[in-house]
């Protein structure tokens, strides 16, 4: 065997190991994870839209997201399923079945449901590990609210590690505005501000209040440094 040829082989065993990685999936597939279980920085991305004129009350908004939250993420970016029982109803202890940029497989639980939001954490076939809070925060005036998605986690592997950095993020980022837009829709009124901010640290915990809302014009965004 020339040289050459060995190194293609060597070369292959990764990929080779890599595709059953995908295919097959990790070991007890719909365990929960958590970042302890993932790689690479622990990261906080939170995405938001300020609507105004709202028709529906911020715990209508809420209700309607958590139960059709398949309606309102983008099919081509996202394909969310009931993994238990076809949806709506979406409940705490659901589990939700993704398909990701039509190739890869994910699995979600629901861990917390309230009146003005929810949260899932990742199941360990998912390319992230954590948990993600889809969250409406009232406004001060009749109509005007706050909706946001905020996301605490870290990624399963080195190679969705480098398939995060490598693009994935960008397609990440749309699926989660085009969400927001969507949820936007149904609650009416119109966006008058937009944005999202990524930050890692060594430890983060979702807040459940609502950071300060930098003024900006809709389609801005709001970048944070990252800190080691």
């Amino acid at each position: 065997m020339s040289r050459s040829s060995s190194r293609l082989r060597w070369l292959a065993l990764p990929a080779a190991a890599l595709a059953a990685y995908v295919l097959k999936g990790p070991a007890d597939p719909l365990q929960p994870s958590g970042p302890e279980d993932g790689v690479g920085p622990i990261t906080r991305r939170r995405y938001w839209v300020e609507v105004e004129g709202a028709a529906h009350t911020p715990e209508d908004v809420a209700e309607h997201w958590r139960n059709h939250l398949p309606d309102h993420a983008p099919k081509w970016l996202a394909w969310f399923r009931g993994l238990d029982h076809p949806v709506p109803p979406v409940n705490r202890g659901d589990r939700l079945r993704i398909l990701m940029l039509g190739v890869r497989r994910g699995r979600v639980v629901v861990e917390h449901a309230d009146p003005l939001g929810f949260r899932v954490r990742t199941l360990r076939l998912h390319p992230d590990a954590g948990t993600s809070d889809f969250r409406v925060y009232p406004g001060e005036e009749a109509g005007r609210m706050v909706l946001q998605i905020e996301s605490l986690l870290r990624t399963n592997s080195q190679f969705d590690r480098l398939a995060y950095i490598f693009g994935v993020h960008a397609a990440q980022r749309r699926n989660w505005e085009l969400t927001l837009t969507s949820v936007a829709a149904y609650a009416g009124g119109r966006i008058v501000n937009r944005g999202h901010e990524s930050l890692e640290m060594p430890q983060l915990a979702h807040s459940y209040t609502l950071p300060e809302v930098p003024e900006a014009p809709v389609g801005a965004s709001a970048e944070t440094a990252s800190h080691a």
